[in-house]
């Protein structure tokens, strides 16, 4: 049986559709090697900044059934904002928030090999998590301008469209949430057609390093932008030319594009 599309009656997407449990399940329930790569880069990048920045606000734009980009910015946020749209996720954020899954143990083990992260223990981060994290449902696009001291949007402007203009609001929005200055990671899905979430299928556009980098120079200092594929191994540009990598977490994309920097 081909996935349908969910969508409301007046033939928009419907998020409320979009199954968080199933999601999580086939994507997080266990760590996966390209998963831990990210981290790795987030936690060296955000830890790096966390002697010298004061703790702020934090938000985390789309974020699903997925709790280690909040985690990456414990050290950098004591009041993190979880901003989705969907009802079906924020209802998992919620669910998680007062005690989350042992699942995410081993995310936040990655994390502690950083000095930032050690520092702020092992048993209390729980607690740490539930007092600084909020769910907020709500929009991308309404997003306030420059609210947030760091943000993380992960797989979210390149999977809610299949429009490429709508992508680059998407990331737009993300960017203008930012203070001056405030660091920021970012994750997309390199050359995605669309993904199946429990029979229903997501939109998605196409997007590779080179777009992602135009996109954010107009709003970003210092850019960085890496690819990495599932085994968790960084492909340099010679090896995206020699073509998609092996074996992906699922059919129809290729390869993970995180990008770090800081608001212009």
């Amino acid at each position: 049986m081909e996935p349908s599309r969910p969508l409301t009656p007046d033939g928009q997407v419907d998020w409320d559709a979009f199954a968080a449990h199933d999601y999580w399940k086939a994507n997080y329930a266990f760590m996966r090697a390209d998963d831990r790569l990210f981290l790795e880069m987030v936690r060296d990048f955000f830890g790096a900044e966390a002697s010298s920045t004061p703790a702020g606000s934090g938000v985390d734009v789309g974020s699903g059934a997925n709790l280690y980009p909040a985690m990456s910015m414990l050290p950098l946020a004591d009041e993190i904002t979880l901003w989705e749209y969907g009802a079906q996720n924020c209802a998992w954020l919620r669910e998680q928030l007062p005690h989350y899954s042992t699942y995410w143990d081993r995310y936040w083990q990655t994390l502690r090999e950083h000095k930032a992260y050690e520092a702020l223990g092992s048993r209390d981060v729980r607690r740490r998590l539930a007092r600084a994290a909020t769910v907020h449902q709500a929009s991308l696009f309404d997003l306030p301008e420059q609210q947030f001291d760091v943000g993380t949007m992960f797989f979210v402007a390149e999977s809610i469209t299949s429009d490429e203009g709508e992508f680059r609001r998407a990331v737009a929005s993300f960017m203008e949430a930012l203070k001056p200055g405030a660091p920021f990671a970012a994750a997309f899905m390199r050359n995605s057609t669309g993904y199946v979430v429990k029979d229903h299928k997501f939109p998605a556009v196409k997007v590779d390093e080179d777009g992602i980098a135009e996109c954010l120079r107009a709003f970003a200092s210092d850019l960085r932008v890496h690819t990495v594929d599932t085994r968790g191994r960084s492909i340099d540009a010679q090896d995206r030319s020699e073509g998609a990598p092996e074996k992906q977490l699922r059919d129809g994309y290729e390869g993970m594009i995180l990008a770090l920097g800081h608001r212009q």
